[in-house]
């Protein structure tokens, strides 16, 4: 029987180029010796640096922009928020409200951007994360079970992960001494998106704190000279793959539904190429009737079936539990025949209900081990079915989906521009 993804893979670009290219790599380049265990090339003593970067200009509803350091390898960054109560009564805020707060974060050079991150993004790469990194994201990100309340005078800090492809394996760090100068661009929400009086009365919060906390990595002069040298010849551009997060959405324009085993559909838009594809469904309305309108968004709910379908054929028919508990596979791992998510935490919906369509052998995001071209697919559509024994709240709902896809980059060896490529 034809398979409708491997007839779009062939029409693929992205997928033709990644068959015959052949990526260099920094001096930070590793090796699998066998399951379970990283043996690396030698490493050469380095320092390892953190910076915090403090913007000129600060507020909600606004883009922030600090500008990246050349200082070295760039190995990652942090947003620092801290929110203050500065009324004299208490605020009720939305369990999620320190991700959700920061609509957007991109890594921008030359006008252009080359990866960003939403708060269903964050989310996806969250719950995707080992045990101990998901507790700890969800730790730094202040993440609640239930509604949080500020007392007067208090306030809530949390310090954002942004994300980015290029912080998810040494080989993708951008050498920031040699690339073309960059920009980290957050955009905040507006200051009373996901607080309240408890009274259906949005209240604003006051930003006190909003800082880049950045982790360079400064090797010795001359041996990032030589590894200059050595990935960038006098006519040959340095060629990696990245890999982008796409949001995309669907909030249904039926009226609000109390019942069991509703179905959402979302028909993608994108013809870009996918290693993951990450859903959740949320509440847009509040389920109290003394909160706002927010204050459910972000506590994604359990998903009792899920359908991929395009061009007439089936992809993906099964349990929600299912995906979740068994098809989770990493071949990397020690127990590659084993699941290895993070499904049987539910500790917290933000995290517990982001569910993983993964086309890949592995969880490990540095490398690509399939892909899925969706060019050639027609009416590539999510059909997921909510629970049929917990009745939703009679409330509008959305399908949120994430879409990680590759993308070629290649940095000019003469004057250090970064461009993407080939993503479809």
């Amino acid at each position: 029987m034809s398979n409708v993804q491997l007839n779009s893979n062939s029409s693929s670009a992205l997928v033709s180029s990644l068959d015959s290219v052949s990526s260099k790599k920094n001096v930070f380049s590793y090796s699998y010796a066998q399951k379970g265990t990283i043996a690396s090339a030698h490493v050469p003593a380095h320092s390892r640096t953190a910076i915090t970067s403090y913007a000129t200009s600060k507020g909600f509803n606004q883009n922030i922009d600090f500008g990246v350091l050349k200082n070295g390898l760039l190995e990652n960054c942090f947003l620092k928020l801290e929110v203050e109560n500065d009324t004299a009564n208490p605020i009720y805020v939305n369990p999620n409200i320190m991700n959700l707060i920061v609509s957007e974060a991109s890594l921008i050079t030359a006008g252009r951007t080359i990866c960003k991150s939403t708060p269903a993004s964050r989310a996806a790469i969250m719950s995707n994360k080992p045990y101990s990194v998901k507790k700890n994201m969800e730790k730094i990100l202040a993440l609640q079970a239930a509604p949080a309340v500020l007392a007067a005078g208090g306030s809530q800090v949390a310090y954002v992960p942004l994300c980015f492809s290029c912080f998810d394996a040494p080989e993708l760090y951008y050498l920031t001494t040699f690339c073309e100068p960059m920009t980290v661009r957050v955009r905040l929400a507006a200051a009373n998106a996901y607080s309240d009086d408890n009274a259906a009365g949005a209240i604003n919060l006051k930003l006190k704190t909003c800082e880049l906390i950045q982790v360079f990595r400064l090797l010795p002069s001359d041996v990032e000279q030589r590894m200059i040298n050595e990935q960038f010849a006098s006519d040959q551009s340095l060629v990696r793959v990245q890999y982008d997060l796409i949001d995309e959405s669907t909030t249904p324009s039926t009226a609000a539904n109390a019942a069991v085993s509703q179905v959402f559909k979302h028909t993608f838009t994108t013809n870009r190429c996918a290693t993951k594809i990450f859903f959740a469904l949320e509440n847009t309305n509040a389920t109290s009737a003394n909160r706002i309108a927010s204050a459910g968004e972000g506590v994604y709910l359990g998903i009792e079936k899920v359908v991929l379908k395009g061009s007439g054929q089936t992809l993906y028919e099964l349990d929600g539990d299912v995906l979740k508990f068994c098809l989770n596979q990493d071949t990397d791992s020690a127990n590659s025949m084993f699941c290895v998510g993070n499904g049987w935490d539910a500790t917290l919906a933000h995290t517990a209900n982001m569910y993983c369509l993964d086309f890949g052998l592995s969880k490990d995001n540095s490398h690509l081990t399939s892909n899925f071209s969706f060019r050639e697919v027609n009416d590539l559509t999510l059909e997921i079915t909510s629970s049929s024994t917990v009745p939703l709240a009679a409330t509008v709902h959305r399908l949120l989906t994430v879409i990680q896809s590759p993308q070629l980059e290649s940095i000019n060896s003469a004057s250090g521009k970064i461009s993407t490529s080939l993503s479809s």
